[in-house]
């Protein structure tokens, strides 16, 4: 990355070092060091955090605290900017919470035992989000050899299993099909959810500009992940039901793509009312078992679902009425 707010100067054989924006300047407090320090770099990204991403006047934070630390990683950290917006969202509210409570406190005073037994208290998945969000923070305080090591590595943590959603089943789907019939926007959105096992907030921003060929092209949202879908009858009798000239397949009622907060609430309101409990992911846990049962590898149904590992789509594939949701999968359209 490109420091041009950077001033190191050298005077009397010391390097002095400041960041200069609009024409104020103020000292990085790491006199002394060598331009090439890390210890440099990291102050400027500290100090740059404030005037990119935080209030107007909001102070810089002591240096070798945990919020110097934090600004540093978020200003500076390359895997961060990568992040999808719904992580950084998560991640940015945990790290709220621990810049209040432990913000002034200083970076090497942080162990493993401070960290397992904060996590433990919290315990439960709210534990695990969290050294996740940690994890890679340390990590690139370490490689900038602000801490000599990552605390946040060696925790143990005793996190209930994850559930997940549970697949939409063979009598979900049918009783949601016998309550909306194909023309409502309610069975548009089960349609595409089933027929392309997109996630939520893929699937309401895909639409015709993603076709090539004979398949749906997009690149997932969450990960990064090109996903291809193939263009079945099925999915092109749904695709044909849809506006010619449009952003994306589902529309609200303003002409306009919906946010996945809407696209899921819309479709969870249309599954009570069909006197189920289903989520949209649960159509993409069927759309991957419709796949397993008409021969696909898990290799080619992850290129299709755009999952990034083996077992997540083999735990999908193992549904126990596989057969009656293929029959029905197979009408739906």
């Amino acid at each position: 990355m490109n420091e041009k707010y950077l001033r190191s100067r050298r005077r009397r054989g010391r390097w002095f070092h400041y960041y200069r924006r609009n024409g104020v300047e103020k000292s990085l407090g790491v006199h002394g060091l060598d331009p090439s320090d890390p210890k440099v770099k990291a102050a400027y990204w500290s100090e740059h955090a404030r005037w990119q991403d935080m209030p107007p006047n909001t102070q810089t934070p002591k240096a070798g605290t945990f919020s110097w630390g934090l600004d540093i990683y978020l200003s500076g950290s390359d895997r961060w900017a990568r992040y999808a917006k719904g992580t950084k969202d998560s991640r940015m509210a945990i790290f709220n919470r621990y810049r209040k409570v432990q913000g002034t406190r200083p970076l090497s005073s942080i162990t493993i035992d401070d960290i397992e037994a904060a996590l433990y208290a919290k315990g439960g998945h709210g534990a695990a989000n969290e050294l996740k969000a940690l994890k890679p923070l340390f990590h690139h305080l370490k490689k900038l050899r602000i801490i000599s090591k990552n605390p946040a590595v060696g925790v143990e943590l005793d996190t209930p299993p994850i559930k997940g959603f549970p697949t939409t089943n063979a009598i979900e789907i049918e009783a949601f099909i016998d309550r909306w019939q194909i023309g409502t926007r309610e069975r548009l959105i089960f349609d595409l959810g089933l027929f392309t096992g997109a996630a939520r907030t893929d699937l309401c921003r895909i639409g015709r500009h993603n076709i090539q060929g004979n398949l749906l092209t997009f690149r997932r949202g969450k990960s990064g992940v090109e996903t291809h879908v193939p263009i079945t009858a099925d999915l092109k009798a749904v695709i044909n039901r849809t506006p010619d000239i449009a952003p994306a397949f589902i529309l609200t009622d303003f002409g306009k793509p919906y946010s996945k907060e809407g696209l899921g609430d819309r479709y969870g309101k249309a599954a009570r009312a069909a006197g189920i409990e289903s989520r949209l992911h649960g159509l993409r846990k069927a759309f991957c078992v419709y796949w397993a049962e008409n021969g696909k590898t898990t290799q080619e149904i992850m290129a299709m679902s755009g999952h990034l590992s083996l077992s997540e789509v083999e735990r999908y594939t193992k549904a126990a009425d596989r057969k009656r949701i293929i029959q029905l999968i197979a009408g739906a359209a």
